[in-house]
């Protein structure tokens, strides 16, 4: 029997019934006497350790924790809440030749009041200069793609006041930018400790060790993926504005700190992006209107976050579940896909589209946001 705090009557009551067994040889404790204010002074303050008590009793497990005390247990552990990142990249500067614009000078983008910091000095070279920043606050708010529109904070003599966000190696803009951990994200990974301890370099270890990354939230390990002493490990991003595929600025924050954590003797550690499996689910619904639709292509989103995974079933009957359990859902059919959908390791499915097919035959298209 689970255990509930006794209100106030019930205190009461008992303390009254106490002092009359004990004083009285149990007669009645009159209303408006001193044991009578005494037992509901005494009772009043009892109920207040037993509040106590109700708040202090899900303190001890790291499942039911608040956040200071479930910060304690992940100390215990060693592990700590990540910090904020900061969104990095370049930018494409154009102005006369010769023109510098020196490490730390301020650009601002005017649509979030964002604002990045050059690393380093650059020379207008060729009418233009490629130059790495920083984001100011850390945080993804400070992500933003390729082609984004900048501004000088301060004018520089020989610069133009705008400039352009560059595109990487994954045409991403500025990445890597992520917020400081969630309580539900630092509970899971204390968890994780408690149930798979390290072992010296198990797969356990590994999705770990790329969970400790901030921004990072599901991993993947690979044994022997090169051969003998080799390993293979993907993640992705789901939180990150880019999307689940990580940026090649992720890859490398990750590939960095597992060469500093990996057991010595190991021959390579593959640190890689997931190979997106684009998915498109085309279906009849009934009733077919705007809500019904938008409403369906946030359960089938959340499916493919749940169950869409590298060496994974997605079955095609949890797609047609995922359907059914729309609120007010009545009837569907579903068109495509046909059959269940298997990936290959290191290959994640990814819903771009829901088609929905009216009464007339036309289709009408919905993007899923990219959600995995």
């Amino acid at each position: 029997m689970s255990w509930e705090r006794p209100t106030i009557k019930t205190l009461v009551s008992r303390v009254n019934g106490d002092i009359s067994a004990r004083l009285l040889d149990g007669g009645t404790i009159l209303t408006r006497s001193v044991l009578a204010v005494l037992a509901k002074v005494w009772a009043g303050a009892c109920h207040g350790m037993y509040g106590f008590f109700a708040w202090l009793f899900p303190q001890v497990f790291v499942d039911t924790a608040e956040a200071e005390f479930m910060e304690r247990w992940a100390a215990v552990w060693n592990i700590t809440r990540l910090d904020a990142s900061s969104a990095v990249g370049s930018v494409v500067l154009t102005g006369n030749n010769g023109a510098i614009v020196t490490a730390g000078t301020l650009l601002i983008n005017n649509a979030t009041q964002q604002q990045y910091s050059l690393d380093a000095d650059a020379t207008i070279a060729s009418g233009q200069a490629v130059a790495a920043i920083t984001a100011v606050t850390a945080g993804a708010a400070g992500n933003c793609v390729a082609g984004t529109e900048l501004s000088l904070v301060a004018p520089v003599s020989g610069v133009l006041s705008t400039c352009t966000v560059n595109a990487d190696s994954n045409a991403a803009g500025l990445s890597g930018g992520a917020d400081v951990e969630t309580d539900d994200s630092l509970r899971a990974r204390v968890l994780v400790r408690l149930r798979t301890p390290p072992r010296g370099g198990s797969a356990a270890d590994y999705i770990a060790w790329a969970k400790s990354i901030s921004g990072v939230t599901r991993a993947w390990c690979y044994p022997l993926m090169m051969g003998p002493g080799t390993v293979g490990l993907c993640f992705v991003t789901d939180n990150a504005t880019t999307g689940p595929i990580p940026t090649q600025t992720m890859v490398d924050r990750v590939a960095a700190y597992v060469e500093t954590v990996r057991p010595a003797a190991m021959e390579g550690v593959d640190v890689f992006a997931p190979t997106p499996l684009e998915n498109t689910v085309r279906l009849k619904i009934t009733p077919d209107t705007a809500t019904m639709r938008a409403a369906v292509v946030k359960e089938l989103a959340d499916l493919w976050a749940r169950e869409a995974e590298p060496s994974a079933t997605l079955y095609l009957s949890h797609i047609r579940e995922a359907v059914s359990l729309t609120a007010s859902e009545l009837d569907h059919t579903l068109i495509s896909p046909t059959v269940d959908i298997v990936a290959d390791a290191g290959v994640l499915p990814m819903l771009q589209a829901v088609e929905f097919v009216a009464s007339d035959g036309t289709v009408t298209s919905y993007p899923a946001g990219g959600a995995a």
